[in-house]
């Protein structure tokens, strides 16, 4: 069972959850991480963790396809993949709508993706990702709220010209509770219903370091560590088990030498989008521009994702 090749190593979430709080005890006792220096890893973890995990995509497409018995076209993924990115990066001349959509498809794909291993495929399960993507989105921004103000005066503005930001400052704990009881109830509604593998200690008490990581880091080093590190590490995770379990010649080696193509690719867009925006927007925020620029990879990369995960399917007996 692909569950099983996921779950056979759990050293993984171990050891990212034990550089989360090696980097927050660096932060607060010893030496605090200057926003500078926030930026420079995040960027770094961007481009080195985060960009290639997605590169993976025509892989996985044209895995998806072979399992479907269809023939895989590179030109036909390419050409579908930009549409989509541009169609979406339109939504940006409405940013509040962009914000909107990338936010909902950011919370189902997270969710999707850590509960992944766990849950076997059914009708319900979107309901358990939408809730555990909500809980870790609302506790990654609202717990960030006052520095989110700082960092990003662009979302700063729109939240106070609609009154958000007093409401969801006064009402941070209540929305996080109300996300957790929801998470908690449909997840043990499906667990009664034999939809989910039982869980352990160990995933209770990995569960709560990943929580509480993400309330106590600083926010761009929270959206470091599970953005570039917990997100994109266990999804190349997935990537290797699904086609361990579908392909197994599909090895290591092969598989990164065949996207680092597309990795050049992306990185080469971002890095010419980051001087556009420099040369035509004067004091462009670059952590705005980084998250327009994740939103606008986000929906193509999500449709390929999904659709291996619907393939998970195939691995249950």
């Amino acid at each position: 069972m692909l569950n099983r090749l996921i779950f056979n190593n759990l050293k993984t979430e171990f050891i990212l959850l034990l550089v989360g709080v090696l980097t927050l005890l660096y932060h607060f006792l010893l030496q605090p991480i200057s926003n500078d220096a926030q930026m420079m890893i995040l960027l770094s973890l961007v481009f080195v963790v985060g960009v290639p995990h997605g590169a993976l995509d025509f892989l996985v497409d044209e895995q998806n396809e072979a399992i479907k018995n269809n023939q895989f076209s590179v030109i036909k993924f390419v050409g579908v993949y930009l549409t989509r990115l541009f169609a979406f990066a339109l939504f940006w001349f409405l940013p509040w709508l962009a914000f909107s959509i990338f936010i909902v498809f950011s919370i189902f794909h997270f969710g999707e993706t850590d509960m992944s291993a766990i849950v076997k495929p059914n009708k319900h399960a979107v309901l358990l990702y939408f809730s555990y993507g909500s809980l870790i989105l609302s506790i990654l921004l609202l717990s960030h709220l006052p520095e989110i103000q700082d960092s990003l005066p662009a979302v700063s503005v729109f939240l106070k010209e609609h009154n958000l930001y007093t409401f969801l400052i006064n009402k941070t704990s209540h929305i996080i509770s109300f996300f957790s009881v929801l998470f908690l109830i449909i997840f043990f509604m499906q667990q009664k219903s034999g939809n989910i593998r039982p869980i352990g200690f160990h995933d209770l008490v990995q569960f709560i370091c990943l929580l509480f990581l993400l309330v106590y880091l600083p926010l761009m080093l929270a959206f470091t560590f599970y953005f570039a590190l917990w997100h994109s590490i266990l999804s190349v995770r997935n990537i290797f088990a699904y086609f361990k379990n579908f392909n197994s010649s599909r090895k290591f080696t092969l598989i990164c030498s065949k996207s680092l193509l597309f990795s050049l690719l992306a990185l080469g867009s971002i890095i010419g989008l980051y001087f556009i925006l420099q040369f035509y927007v004067p004091n462009f925020n670059m952590l705005f521009a980084l998250l327009i620029v994740l939103s606008v990879l986000t929906l193509p990369h999500l449709t390929v994702m999904h659709g291996m995960y619907k393939n998970y399917s195939k691995a249950f007996n």
